[in-house]
């Protein structure tokens, strides 16, 4: 049986882009239509039985009508073909208040043929052209559904992660409990964070205090052939045991913290081994035709004109055809005057898909670091941050605003006894 697994298409994220002057529609939204295509076109091409999609369709959780448009096509086009498509919720499908509907329940009232939309933890049987596929379903789970403020009351940031952490475990080992058919293949589908899953960067709300991050041996069950993640913008395996967990990453790039990562999805095949289990036979990623990010840095301190010698530079970067670009400058202090920026901005233009922010500096581009937010040598600093209550980053900030603000420094312990109350 061979199957497709991708997830976070965030379809609607317009951070990095403009808008088509002949069709009105975002660059970046474009651009992930031409992944989502090129998906479909590999699905047919390569006889795909079933698409697994692991979460986060949409970028916001009331997305505007186009891009819901645009991706109900593109499962309907997988649908007419045969392939059958499991859709999973992810953090960015769920509505924020209680009752509300998500954007992809239309899956569960207007019937598609061989398409399924899974909001809660479950086992379904998922017909294909090639048999069934029992899928173990497990949609991104908030701190909220599994405890209750009762059971945190207190407990520290270690103690609540543990508590959902085995939440989340007994959750897996009931839905286990739900498989009746072992002759059938088995995956678990899930839009979770997993220990030891590095972050793209792009991934800013991500915390943990509002959401379990699992240890890999809660998904790694003999009853599984594969496990297909989402939530995860890189795409990676962790750990090289069986059966494999995978994140297929998101589809195409949203920021430049995903400048350097393959974007993609998995291409599997799963077949039964000689002990009349299921495994997985071979598994690929294909990477998809997104956008190109690029970050330019040109030193000029020593350049007699410095804007031609910017522009002749440019125009030998073949990375920056239709992509998304940013430009620093280094110049010394003197050289400021000699910039025409104007110039070299409508030369970019003309070239890339979208020209992010030109920015002139003065110091030694020698002594400084391409930026990089998730730099391994800070993960240590990132992690401890990350630790922190939320009360004591507050309490932190405040000091610092108190002392050039005399009214912060009159209302601090003020605004702190409300944030604890709050927090309470």
């Amino acid at each position: 049986m061979r199957l497709l697994h991708f997830a976070d298409t965030h379809l609607g994220a317009e951070v990095h882009g403009k808008r088509d002057a002949e069709t009105g529609m975002h660059t970046q939204l474009k651009d992930f239509l031409r992944c989502l295509d090129f998906l479909v076109q590999t699905a047919v091409d390569e006889g795909v039985d079933a698409v697994l999609f692991a979460g986060d369709a949409y970028h916001y959780s009331r997305p505007d009508p186009l891009p819901q448009r645009e991706f109900l096509k593109r499962i309907i086009a997988l649908s007419e073909r045969g392939i059958s498509v499991l859709l999973l919720a992810g953090n960015h499908d769920l509505p924020s208040g209680y009752g509300e509907a998500s954007a992809l329940d239309i899956f569960g009232v207007v019937k598609i043929p061989g398409v399924v939309f899974v909001r809660k933890p479950d086992v379904l049987p998922l017909p294909t052209r090639r048999g069934t596929l029992q899928v173990v379903c497990l949609p991104y789970m908030l701190r909220r559904t599994l405890l209750s403020l009762e059971e945190e009351r207190g407990l520290d940031e270690d103690e609540l992660q543990k508590r959902m952490s085995d939440r989340v475990h007994e959750q897996v080992k009931r839905l286990q409990k739900r498989l009746t058919n072992f002759s059938e293949p088995t995956v678990l589908v899930g839009h979770v964070w997993v220990q030891g899953a590095e972050l793209a960067g792009s991934e800013r709300m991500l915390s943990v205090t509002s959401e379990p991050i699992i240890p890999p041996s809660i998904l790694r069950q003999d009853a599984f052939a594969y496990v297909a993640l989402g939530h995860i913008h890189r795409h990676q395996e962790i750990g090289t045991l069986t059966p494999p967990i995978a994140y297929s990453g998101s589809l195409g790039r949203i920021a430049f913290d995903e400048e350097k990562d393959r974007k993609g999805f998995i291409v599997l095949d799963l077949e039964r081994t000689a002990k009349g289990q299921w495994g997985v036979k071979e598994l690929r990623f294909v990477p998809t035709p997104t956008r190109t990010f690029a970050t330019v840095r040109l030193n000029l301190r020593d350049a007699a004109d410095p804007t031609q010698t910017a522009l002749n530079l440019l125009g030998q970067d073949l990375r920056l055809n239709d992509a998304v670009v940013r430009v620093t400058l280094f110049v010394r202090e003197g050289q400021r005057e000699q910039l025409n920026l104007v110039a070299i901005r409508e030369v970019l233009e003309k070239r890339v898909d979208h020209l992010s922010a030109i920015t002139v500096r003065t110091d030694d581009p020698t002594q400084t670091p391409e930026p990089s937010p998730f730099d391994p040598r800070n993960l240590t600093e990132f992690d401890r941050l990350l630790r922190q209550k939320p009360t004591e980053l507050l309490t932190q900030w405040l000091s610092e605003r108190a002392k050039r603000d005399p009214d912060i420094a009159q209302r601090r312990e003020r605004l702190l006894q409300m944030a604890r109350r709050l927090v309470e």
